[in-house]
């Protein structure tokens, strides 16, 4: 298991709806507040800084992003703004990455994300996450909820022994904390803060852990700047003489 703080230990005292009517009624309701707090666009672009650290290294680049929501996510990562170290497009079928230090590429399934953070996610997964979203959808019935000062925490159990623990914020009906695990995998993906872009709210800060009980990587980015709606391009071309990734 990761070290970090599970979300059940957010300080306060806690309380469990018992009755089964009365907690998937509560559920729902904190559900649709929820979604009306999510974000409606187009287009999405601007950049964010992103620092990486697996325990022996740690490295901070800055990537210009681009989103069509639900279509495409394209990204170019930068050494100190100026020098391009990576590309990736990511389409609901398909990724496609390059990194020029190696001259390598992948051109393929979700295989590179399950590498990189040991679990595998699809496009919308990934999307959410990247929106302040919780990565599978509620299945109210199978889910659990507990209340804290200021928080709800609704926990679900899917098919093929994924669990999803979700932190929302009372108030606002944010996200502050979302918790995947699988097997001995585990992502934490914490909200720090949010933004206000055109009266909507996106995340601002979002730390990300993932591992498992032999070494972890993290994440952290910072969203520098957001621009809604406007007409994007996403280029994407694999230059020559790189080598395909290869998987173990």
């Amino acid at each position: 298991m990761l070290s970090a703080v599970l979300l059940s230990s957010c300080g306060g005292s806690s309380s469990a709806l018992k009755n089964k009517k009365l907690k998937t009624e509560t559920i729902k309701a904190i559900l649709k507040n929820y979604e009306k707090s999510n974000p409606d666009f187009q287009t999405m672009r601007g950049r964010l800084k992103c620092v990486y650290t697996d325990g022996d290294d740690q490295q901070s680049v800055s990537i210009s992003y681009r989103f069509k929501k639900d279509e495409v996510l394209w990204m170019s990562a930068k050494l100190a703004g100026l020098i391009q170290l990576a590309k990736m497009k990511i389409t609901p079928e398909n990724i496609q990455f390059y990194e020029r230090i190696d001259q390598s590429y992948f051109d393929g399934n979700f295989q590179l994300v399950s590498s990189f953070l040991g679990l595998e996610l699809n496009y919308n997964q990934i999307q959410n996450l990247l929106l302040g979203q919780a990565v599978r959808p509620v299945e109210i019935e199978s889910s659990d909820l507990e209340s804290f000062e200021g928080y709800f925490q609704i926990s679900t159990n899917y098919e093929g022994d994924f669990a999803q623990k979700i932190l929302v914020d009372a108030k606002t009906f944010k996200l502050k904390q979302q918790l995947l695990n699988k097997d001995e995998k585990q992502i934490m993906i914490t909200y720090e803060n949010y933004q206000i872009i055109d009266g909507m709210s996106f995340p601002e800060d979002i730390i990300i852990i993932a591992g498992d009980g032999m070494e972890k990587i993290s994440l952290t980015l910072n969203y520098r700047s957001i621009s809604l709606n406007d007409d994007l391009r996403f280029p994407f071309t694999i230059p020559n003489n790189f080598e395909p990734l290869k998987f173990d």
